[in-house]
């Protein structure tokens, strides 16, 4: 009687183990985002708080009682399934999904699930959310930068003065040296650019998820001081702007 009763049990945990092994395995995609470079892995990434759209599949029949959960990890947490609903036609689904925290990569799965049992689950899907940048600087190459937050009106090279000595800068008449437009926060959402120019004339831009771009210029040869704008423009998808300029006074 014993026997019999091992018998049952196992023949009931091989049925079940197989019905897990049978069950088809979800997908998860993003639909329409930009894709970058962040830390050397290329990644879907969208602008902090945006409406990202995900693509669901699952190739397989949900029985009674099955159901697909969308899951989502926060960077240093763990997963949390989601109360958005997956209603399938034809194999798929789209469902939109949102991120207000500080931002980073977050990663989606879905899982196949019966009841509480969880049969099969996805590959995960990373997603990096962007905050908006910080502010912007113009840097001439062994000088100190000159910047201009997004957010704090006390922190601004936007349109320095003889007495803003952190927005100037020096140069030798016929000087040539490296310059560089650099966003203050890394990366950057999309559709943000960042320009640089040398005494009105363009220098570089980029519109990479990196925002930063150089070039090498070179001073005229003056006869008295004379003084130079370096100016590093960021610009949003909306055309707002964050301007850094350094006032680089060139002697003779």
């Amino acid at each position: 009687m014993l026997t019999r009763a091992c018998l049952s049990l196992a023949v009931a945990f091989l049925a079940c183990a197989s019905s897990a092994s049978a069950a088809s395995r979800p997908t998860v995609s993003a639909v329409g985002l930009s894709e970058g470079v962040v830390a050397t892995q290329k990644l879907p990434y969208i602008e902090l708080g945006a409406l990202a759209e995900l693509s669901v599949g699952y190739a397989g029949h949900l029985a009674a009682g099955e159901k697909l959960q969308l899951l989502e990890k926060d960077p240093g947490k763990g997963y949390k399934a989601l109360k958005t609903a997956l209603r399938l036609s034809g194999g798929h689904a789209k469902v939109h999904v949102s991120f207000n925290n500080l931002g980073g990569p977050v990663l989606y799965k879905v899982a196949l699930l019966s009841g509480h049992r969880r049969l099969a689950v996805s590959k995960a899907l990373t997603i990096y959310w962007t905050p908006l940048p910080g502010g912007v600087f113009a840097e001439l190459a062994g000088d100190y930068a000159s910047y201009t937050s997004r957010t704090n009106p006390s922190e601004s090279c936007a349109a320095p003065t003889a007495a803003s000595t952190l927005c100037k800068g020096d140069a030798s008449s016929g000087e040539s040296n490296r310059v560089t437009a650099t966003s203050g926060t890394y990366p950057v959402p999309p559709g943000w650019s960042i320009a640089l120019t040398f005494n009105g004339q363009p220098v570089c831009s980029s519109s990479e998820i990196d925002a930063h771009c150089e070039g090498t210029v070179t001073f005229p040869t003056v006869t008295a001081t004379t003084i130079i704008p370096l100016t590093a423009t960021m610009t949003s998808p909306h055309g707002q702007t964050i301007v850094a300029t350094r006032l680089i006074t060139v002697y003779p």
